[in-house]
């Protein structure tokens, strides 16, 4: 990509001040190069306030409209739940702003796709929130896996396991990520989709896959258990495991190949192990502050015109594809 020396500031919009805000993805904005926070909105207005203040935003908009009505915004990070991602990513498309919306994508992959074909009609970009494409943990994999340090990858399996949490054991305090009108699924439509983006992200586009959700533990509407298995375009074949109601946790993923294996806890920065016949190589890769600082880098660069972003935003739909598809029967009932 040619370079602009101009280097332009990117002024960021944002909608939304949740949780994900304070630490993972909010400062990345302020901090990353050529690149400021210039105002924020949320649906409780005290909140934006709150936020603004804490972090030093210069403005506060009473909604997402007046948000995207500034002239002085010019790329628009959404922060709100997946039942709110079409239609704001539609908005802020129609007023000329690049998008960098949360995952999942949507609630689901025909939603995904309105998202992409409005942002192509008005030219404005568009990126989704896998962020750990550029993360050094994660690239480092990659390294390994391309160098053909375990040969020909043959196949990958994942496994998670999580107790619930405290507020998941009432109605009263359930999180909004368990709540299908909101999220479109459970913590698997929340925290599988990263694994098998980044999966995407190595082997190529995924395809072929089954699966299947249910509920185990009776604790709230949408599925806590999920099996599925998959192929990828470049002939690596996965398999997942994923139980959110469990008596304790785990979280491993395992790429096996033809001259060794590749070993990590996917949600922590433990040590990843490469293992072949040399011996056992452990590597510890601390993950940054803010974990979407790094990504949202690569958008200001692409920005810019300095270089790629990692994200694929065709592949984002797809993993909401491939997500529908394992949720499917068990969606139905709220049909």
């Amino acid at each position: 990509m040619s370079v602009d020396k101009t280097m332009r500031t990117i002024r960021w919009g944002m909608i939304g001040c949740g949780d994900v805000t304070e630490v993972k993805s909010g400062p990345g904005f302020y901090k990353a190069a050529h690149s400021t926070l210039l105002g924020v909105t949320n649906r409780t207005l005290a909140k934006a306030e709150s936020y603004a203040q804490r972090h030093g935003v210069p403005k506060v908009y009473p909604d997402a409209a007046a948000l995207l009505a500034d002239p002085e915004i010019c790329a628009v990070y959404i922060a709100t739940p997946p039942a709110e991602h079409k239609a704001l990513t539609l908005l802020a498309a129609a007023a000329g702003k690049h998008v960098y919306v949360e995952k999942p994508m949507a609630l689901n992959h025909a939603e995904c796709e309105e998202m992409i074909a409005a942002c192509q009609a008005a030219g404005v970009r568009l990126y989704v929130a896998f962020y750990r494409r550029a993360m050094p943990r994660f690239l480092q994999i990659k390294d390994w896996i391309e160098q053909g340090a375990i040969g020909t990858v043959c196949t990958v399996s994942v496994l998670q396991r999580q107790k619930p949490a405290p507020a998941e054991l009432s109605p009263d305090t359930m999180p909004w990520r368990l709540k299908p009108e909101v999220a479109g699924g459970g913590k698997f439509l929340d925290m599988g989709v990263h694994v098998l983006d980044i999966l995407a992200f190595w082997f190529g586009p995924i395809s072929d896959v089954h699966g299947e959700a249910s509920n185990r533990a009776g604790l709230y509407a949408v599925e806590d258990t999920v099996t599925a298995n998959w192929r990828h375009a470049g002939g690596v074949s996965g398999v997942g495991n994923w139980c959110y109601v469990g008596h304790d946790e785990a979280d491993r993923v395992e790429i096996t190949g033809t001259h060794g294996r590749i070993e990590f806890e996917f949600f922590a920065d433990t040590p990843l192990r490469l293992i072949t016949a040399a011996g056992v190589q452990e590597m510890t890769i601390c993950n940054p502050t803010h974990v979407q600082q790094p990504f949202i880098q690569s958008i200001v660069d692409e920005l810019n015109g300095v270089r790629a972003c990692p994200g694929d935003t065709l592949i984002a739909a797809q993993v909401s594809a491939a997500a529908d598809s394992i949720l499917a029967a068990y969606r139905q009932r709220f049909a």
